[in-house]
């Protein structure tokens, strides 16, 4: 399959921004019960993580063009393309985010003001990506579904490296990593139903466009959808039961590392697996 390319940019950029956003809250919330240096201790390794994956993804989006210095010539038609405010959304993400991480390495401070600010640009970044896909001809972007499968990885993947983030520090305050755990989890949670809901109201526009006459939409990712309706479904099975997990992590007192392990690959697995199908159009 030739959109392997497409498939790790767009997970690793949307997890970059998810880890990016948890990574905030968490210091917003711990604002009173953490100092500078242990604030830190605990966003710095996770703002490399983010910037490393975002830069990764960035390279490897280059590589789905024929020619990839022509990435530059996207640079302009901001006014018209989404693929432009997207690359460029993308930039001023990790540029922020690259002054934040060394800012973090070199002076041992974080500045919570520029990881907002990245959080900010990395969410608008989605939603330009997603709407690179929305607004195209193929009959199966068209829809919202787009937009919540793309932030709904972006919190997904976002929660789990959150939660492995709190779970490799024991110094914290069980309270502190209770409360941030639980809301990653909710929104994990939340988000997987609100994706699941959404899928009737897909397939039925899909039944629709499948059965009119306009030629605007192509046939061929409906034929290819439909081929891969059992691996669909067993990545939505997949993602329930990570999401279901990662709650039963957090029954005792402190994370359960053997079900926190268990949850987060398999909600790994069901993103790549839901990526996989939606990329799949031939």
């Amino acid at each position: 399959m030739h959109e392997w390319p497409l498939i790790i940019f767009t997970l690793l950029i949307q997890g970059s921004v998810g880890i990016t956003v948890f990574t905030t809250f968490t210091l917003i919330y711990a604002n009173g019960s953490l100092d500078g240096a242990e604030k830190c201790r605990l966003a710095r390794p996770s703002m490399l993580v983010v910037f490393i994956a975002g830069a990764l993804g960035l390279i490897a989006s280059t590589t789905h063009l024929g020619y990839p210095l022509n990435a530059f010539h996207a640079l302009t038609h901001f006014e018209s393309s989404w693929l432009s405010r997207e690359i460029i959304f993308a930039s001023l993400y990790l540029a922020v985010l690259g002054v934040a991480t060394l800012i973090a390495i070199f002076s041992k401070r974080v500045w919570p003001i520029l990881l907002v600010l990245a959080s900010l640009l990395g969410i608008v970044d989605v939603f330009c990506m997603s709407a690179i896909y929305f607004h195209s001809s193929v009959v199966t972007w068209m829809h919202f579904n787009t937009y919540l499968m793309f932030y709904g990885s972006a919190l997904s993947l976002g929660a789990v490296a959150c939660l492995w983030s709190l779970a490799a520090r024991p110094d914290l305050s069980a309270l502190l990593v209770k409360r941030v755990a639980v809301t990653a989890v909710i929104l994990v949670v939340v988000t997987t139903l609100l994706r699941l809901l959404a899928q009737p109201l897909y397939m039925a526009f899909l039944a629709h466009a499948g059965n009119g006459e306009a030629v605007t939409f192509p046939h061929q990712p409906l034929i290819a959808f439909e081929q891969l309706s059992t691996v669909r479904t067993a990545s939505w099975v997949i993602l329930t039961a990570g999401a279901g997990a990662l709650a039963l992590s957090l029954r005792s007192h402190r994370t359960n590392k053997k079900m926190l392990a268990l949850g987060s690959a398999l909600v790994v697995v069901a993103e790549v697996s839901l990526r996989f199908s939606f990329f799949s159009i031939n």
